[in-house]
């Protein structure tokens, strides 16, 4: 990377603002960091994650069941709780999983009730007669 600022100090008047440069030629409006040329966000010394075992988890990649019956459901639970409790999977890409599951199993749960209050139906009831109520028996 470049150093932005040699090629970006043509306002002396901002002396408190970021000396990077985006693509579209505009300056960063964050305001930089004491005794430096740029805001927290693009100093080089930024490191992208804190810790190694993090980004490793991000780019883990794993296979949970299609949560079509209650027991896939179960299933991917397990497997993402278990890859948690290792640290095989970072805290907002879990999250994000188990709401899915969450926003599964209660589609699952209204699609069978659905079901079963058409089931409740009598059998019968297609098979008798129909009444014209203006016909007198």
């Amino acid at each position: 990377m470049h150093n932005e600022a040699t090629t970006n100090n043509d306002n002396p008047n901002n002396h408190y603002q970021c000396h990077h440069i985006f693509p579209d030629d505009t300056r960063c409006g964050s305001p930089r960091m004491r005794d430096e040329q740029f805001c927290y966000y693009h100093h080089d010394s930024r490191r992208v994650v804190v810790h190694p075992h993090e980004r490793i988890a991000r780019r883990s990649t794993f296979s949970l069941f299609t949560p079509a019956s209650p027991i896939a459901i179960l299933e991917s639970l397990g497997e993402v709780m278990t890859r948690l409790a290792a640290n095989d999977i970072d805290v907002r890409r879990a999250g994000l999983l188990l709401y899915a599951l969450q926003l599964a199993s209660t589609n699952l749960r209204s699609a069978q009730q659905s079901n079963q209050t058409e089931l409740k139906v009598h059998p019968d009831f297609w098979d008798e007669p129909v009444q014209d109520p203006d016909q007198h028996s």
